[in-house]
């Protein structure tokens, strides 16, 4: 592989990324962990508020397409995380995947590692903000022209940087199942799946508290079924990209009309794909988590060779 093929800015920071065939770029090495190479562990919030760096962007990652020149957004990889409890302030600690379609200016990242002076390390914050949380943002055409295709590889490549990412994480031969998968209701969606995946396997894989990793650095196919549906929500591959195109595809002018005693519009919701487990999931009308649905079958179709065990 050319230096030409690189993206830019992946180049510049000596990224170590990971890519798909049809040029999807994702980095490996988080926000937080590229400044913390320049010694850059603190940012003022708008308040002017000095907050750690590793406990707000430890979990955002940056990723890439080619489209007449590059364009740069942000993917979270969110672990199970603890810091409201223990009393320390972040970003959230519910885990899951979240895609911007928002892009991001890489050159406020840049200048901030170049000079991490207050107002550099402000404008990284408020740029980071912008991408991953504010309300009333655009969407970028080409990446939601990418993610809505049905045969680009990007959100199959996300799925499996973070079944790698928790697998990761075990200890003893076992990583403890989300928070929020834990209130699920038994014989519910989740749960049943769980169940199903045992038996598949043969063996408990999962007992609704941990998933037993028997290779932190190879997880098997069992293993990295119950990782997704325990901290995702999806229970395949096929049903996750489906998420990540149903969003994508939603990105659309009519979208932008508010919904009466929502507060916010379809759009609103569809700028970002969540894939996670919450309070308010709803099991049933969400077409990504129907296998039978024509998003997962189409998903399923063309990318045969993430079929489940």
């Amino acid at each position: 592989m050319t230096n030409e093929q690189i993206p830019p800015r992946f180049r510049e920071l000596g990224l170590p990324a990971v890519h798909t065939s049809d040029g999807f770029w994702m980095s490996r090495k988080s926000i937080a962990d590229i400044l913390l190479e320049k010694s850059i562990r603190t940012f003022p919030s708008d308040r002017g508020q000095e907050r750690e760096c590793g406990l707000f962007f430890d979990d955002w990652h940056l990723y890439a397409i080619e489209d007449e020149g590059w364009v740069y957004s942000l993917v979270k990889l969110r672990e199970q995380e603890h810091d409201r409890e223990e009393g320390r302030v972040g970003d959230g600690d519910t885990p899951g995947v979240t895609v911007s379609f928002i892009a991001f200016q890489p050159e406020i990242l840049t200048q901030c590692l170049a000079s991490p002076a207050f107002e550099n390390r402000q404008a990284l914050n408020r740029e980071i903000n912008r991408v991953v949380s504010f309300r009333g943002q655009h969407h970028h055409p080409a990446l939601k022209w990418y993610f809505e295709k049905t045969e680009s590889v990007g959100a199959y490549l996300i799925a499996e940087e973070y079944v790698r990412k928790i697998a990761s994480l075990a200890e003893n031969g076992r990583v403890p199942t989300p928070d929020s998968y834990k209130k699920a209701k038994k014989g519910s969606r989740l749960p049943a799946f769980i169940e199903e995946n045992n038996a598949r396997a043969g063996y408990t894989v999962c007992d609704h508290e941990f998933i037993f990793i028997r290779d932190r650095e190879h997880p098997n196919a069992f293993e990295t079924l119950a990782i997704l549906a325990t901290y995702t929500a999806d229970v395949s591959f096929p049903s996750f990209a489906a998420e990540v195109q149903y969003h994508a595809c939603f990105l659309t002018a009519p979208a932008r009309i508010p919904v009466p005693f929502l507060g916010h519009s379809i759009y609103d919701s569809a700028i970002r794909a969540d894939m996670t487990i919450d309070d308010c999931e709803l099991e049933g009308p969400a077409p990504f988590h129907n296998l039978n649905s024509h998003w997962v079958r189409r998903q399923a179709q063309c990318h045969p060779e993430y079929g489940n065990p």
